[in-house]
């Protein structure tokens, strides 16, 4: 029986460029500042795991508004990435139950809001489809936690792949780090810049 050589935990220095190795099932981190991310993948089973830590200057509030205005991600987020944009299929106001598309470089994920406690907790569960099978599921979270100068993000995001995708784990892993740190990044700098 072979032996498991330990997982490193990489680490980069505030100037330079952030950096996340994903291997096995113990996720990694890395650390600049006040943002913190690592992601996990596991080897038994098609998951992948993301999760985040970072402070924003701004009031819970807005921070939360500004997640729950799913047309409006447009207007802040980047699109530099996979994202290109969020509409409603449900009616307004966002609530839990609200469902959306989210159109991607990849394709169109069919979403809904699966948790919705203003101006603390909002959660998602998003699944694309290619010729009517299921490819992934996304299911990103975010606890905030502040007051009216400073806002705790706490961002979990899961991605369950299906079928041969499976087989990219590690090109999904590389995807939501990038994805992931981008949303996170994307909203810091529009709230802070406000």
């Amino acid at each position: 029986m072979s032996q498991r050589a330990p997982r490193p935990s990489v680490r980069t220095d505030p100037g330079s460029s952030p950096s996340t190795r994903c291997t096995g099932e113990v996720p990694t981190r890395t650390v600049i500042g006040a943002l913190e991310w690592g992601v996990e993948i596991s080897v038994a089973e098609s998951i992948v795991r993301f999760e985040s830590r970072t402070v924003i200057q701004g009031p819970v509030s807005e921070v939360f508004e500004r997640l729950a205005d799913l047309p409006g991600y447009g207007g802040w987020m980047h699109r530099t990435g996979l994202f290109r944009g969020c509409s409603l299929t449900s009616a307004v106001p966002v609530r839990r139950g609200t469902t959306y598309v989210d159109s991607t470089r990849m394709g169109t994920f069919d979403g809904e809001v699966t948790e919705f406690v203003s101006p603390t907790r909002i959660a998602f569960r998003e699944t694309l489809r290619w010729f009517g099978s299921p490819m992934t599921q996304a299911r990103p979270e975010y606890s905030l936690e502040g007051d009216e100068s400073a806002t705790v993000v706490h961002h979990v995001a899961v991605g369950e792949l299906y079928g041969w995708m499976r087989f990219m784990k590690p090109a999904a892993a590389w995807m939501a780090n990038r994805e992931r740190s981008r949303t996170l990044n994307s909203l810091k700098r529009s709230l802070e810049s406000d």
